[in-house]
């Protein structure tokens, strides 16, 4: 088996998320304390030895989260934009929820956890001095939302709003596709593809992307880095009702890549937030992306992407740009739905 956290050798390892996109991420977790009645009247009035229990573990439970990295070995340090610990008297039990989130690259689940465990810890330091068995039980996730695998959810929040990441949302049905639905073409851009001296392995992984938005139909082309073969075929698949119209190669600054100069002619409407995401995700990972001249745009109904040649670079952009390609077919349709619904 291959562990994530543990190296060829054996030894442990930080997992690498450098190659994660970076997004907002959101983790609340739960924790359950029992006092006996006696116990918790003192609490509700104040009266408790050791001061004000519900002050002293929200700071604590604050505290921890900030330094789980310190505490959970294998823990990446993150910077977190909001801590929030928030305790609740029902009956003879205490509810600590701690909800955590940032803009990173790996979740703040066990950031949650912390703060929850550490908070109800020390609603048992605080009580011990009356009540020496305190119990406490039900330590869990609630929900995370954010990252690749999304919103996962246990429990409804009992002291938070439901996060408006994990709010239903029912999206509206694609206008993009209908009828026959999306046609979806890839073209590469290799000479030496071109000539047999190279396989492609861009353009069969950009078409396997592509399956997440259930194409009707799909085609890989194979060009040479020729700037008016390229337009040509561009402009017959835009006019005969190919809708996604992926390029892969030709977007460096060798003397042979002219894919820019190919459709940038033909461009009606360019996408600058689309290139900007593109460049972003891939500085990400190296610093060769400043080399790299993406580009995106639309030709009649058609949405044009031109990505890097190489195939890690296609996929990396690519990828970044699914979530919002459905809703951007749908718009380039004609959808005249309000977008910020």
């Amino acid at each position: 088996m291959n562990f994530s956290h543990l190296d060829e050798e054996g030894g442990v390892r930080m997992v690498d998320v450098g190659g994660k996109a970076a997004t907002q991420r959101t983790a609340i977790a739960r924790a359950i304390v029992e006092l006996s009645e006696s116990t918790m009247t003192l609490l509700k009035a104040r009266a408790l030895p050791k001061g004000d229990v519900f002050a002293v573990a929200q700071a604590a439970g604050i505290m921890a989260a900030k330094r789980t990295w310190e505490l959970i070995p294998l823990c990446h340090p993150l910077a977190l934009t909001h801590v929030d610990v928030r305790l609740k008297a029902e009956g003879c039990r205490i509810v600590v929820e701690a909800l955590t989130r940032t803009t990173g690259r790996t979740g703040v689940e066990m950031e949650s956890i912390v703060a929850a465990q550490t908070a109800a810890a020390v609603i048992y330091d605080m009580t011990k001095a009356v009540q020496r068995d305190v119990v406490i039980r039900d330590v869990r996730l609630i929900l995370k939302s954010g990252g690749k695998s999304g919103l996962f959810q246990t429990d409804t929040p009992l002291l938070f709003d439901m996060p408006e990441a994990a709010l239903p949302c029912p999206r509206p049905e694609p206008q993009a596709w209908t009828g026959e639905g999306l046609a979806a073409a890839c073209i590469t851009l290799s000479d030496k593809g071109y000539a047999g001296e190279r396989s492609d392995e861009s353009g069969p992984a950009l078409l396997a992307l592509l399956e997440a938005l259930h194409p009707a139909k799909t085609q890989s082309f194979l060009l040479p880095d020729e700037p008016r073969a390229l337009a040509r075929l561009v402009r017959e698949l835009a006019a005969s009702g190919w809708r996604l119209i992926l390029t892969t190669g030709g977007t460096g600054l060798s003397p042979r890549d002219r894919t820019p100069e190919a459709l940038l002619p033909l461009l009606e409407r360019r996408l600058p937030g689309f290139e900007q995401v593109m460049f972003a995700g891939g500085l990400n990972h190296t610093p060769h992306a400043v080399l790299s001249r993406c580009l995106a745009g639309t030709v009649g109904q058609a949405l044009v992407i031109a990505l890097p040649g190489s195939r890690r670079g296609a996929v990396e952009n690519l990828s970044a740009l699914l979530p919002v390609l459905p809703h951007a077919l749908e718009k380039l349709a004609g959808d005249m739905r309000d977008c910020g619904r």
